[in-house]
């Protein structure tokens, strides 16, 4: 998730796509590489680094010589995302569920292989998300395509499956992202996990969803702002909070009445990485 998915120009992104070349995916030995499509692999990943969704990056170990190492997982997942996918071997993702489930995984994914490539092991906290390049430059093999992120999600996802409540299972690897989900999208159980994630996001302690002050302020996350059209289908964006905001949270009255009273604001964006404490 990131503010190139607003002002991004297309023309500027086609030449610095020029510009970077090759696309890049993992070199693996011929032992490690899946015979077809998992995310079991990844679904390691996430439980060893996924900490009250962010990240601990250092669990996660470096690409391993055999599918019978222990350790990490994170590039053989990527292999097969960049061997596999709905459109090179469709009969692999037989639904609609199962094929945004795919993208969901890859993309949540990559971003991790981002933060790996630029030191996110040794990261002190600090850090932040190099949005323009990584989601704009750099580029990447998805089911045997070149793509950049951004391509990912803006030319993608969103205008193939129109599901608004991706924006909660998107995670851009900066601290007001979502949190990341702890286990792979699953297309069996799409749903049920997209309300997971919407409500997990919603309720986070450090409330980077929604924030209601001492003086009774409302502010969203940036993100809804971005996005809220994507939402108006299914009633907007007070429809999320009445649907997805416990009853019995007091932020949930107060959040309403702002919106019947146009109060509501949007925060600002911390693109700091979203490291696990």
């Amino acid at each position: 998730m990131n503010t190139t998915r607003c002002f991004f120009l297309p023309t500027i992104a086609l030449l610095l796509t020029a510009l970077v070349g090759c696309a890049s995916a993992p070199d693996l030995p011929a032992e490690a590489r899946l015979p077809t499509y998992d995310d079991a692999p990844y679904a390691a990943v996430l439980d060893a680094a996924v900490r009250g969704g962010n990240v601990d990056y250092a669990a996660i170990a470096d690409t391993p010589d055999t599918l019978d190492d222990p350790d990490g997982r994170l590039d053989v997942y990527l292999d097969a995302v960049a061997r596999f996918g709905p459109e090179s071997t469709p009969e692999l993702f037989p639904t609609r569920d199962h094929e945004l489930a795919y993208y969901l995984n890859a993309y949540n994914a990559l971003m991790l292989r981002l933060w790996l490539d630029n030191g996110a092991r040794e990261a002190d906290g600090d850090e932040k998300v190099s949005w323009l390049t990584w989601f704009t430059v750099n580029q990447w093999r998805v089911d045997n395509r070149t793509m950049s992120l951004d391509f990912l999600e803006q030319r993608l996802i969103r205008p193939r499956y129109q599901e608004p409540l991706i924006h909660a299972a998107l995670v851009c690897g900066a601290v007001d992202c979502p949190p990341l989900w702890h286990e792979p999208f699953d297309g069996d159980r799409l749903g049920e996990q997209l309300d997971a994630v919407t409500r997990a996001w919603l309720h986070d302690p450090a409330e980077d969803g929604l924030r209601v002050g001492d003086d009774g302020s409302v502010r969203l996350s940036a993100i809804f702002g971005w996005y809220r059209d994507d939402f108006r289908p299914t009633g907007g964006l007070p429809e999320v909070i009445r649907t997805y905001l416990d009853n019995d949270d007091p932020r949930k009255a107060a959040a309403l009445a702002a919106f019947e009273e146009n109060r509501v604001r949007f925060m600002g964006y911390d693109w700091t990485i979203n490291l696990a404490d």
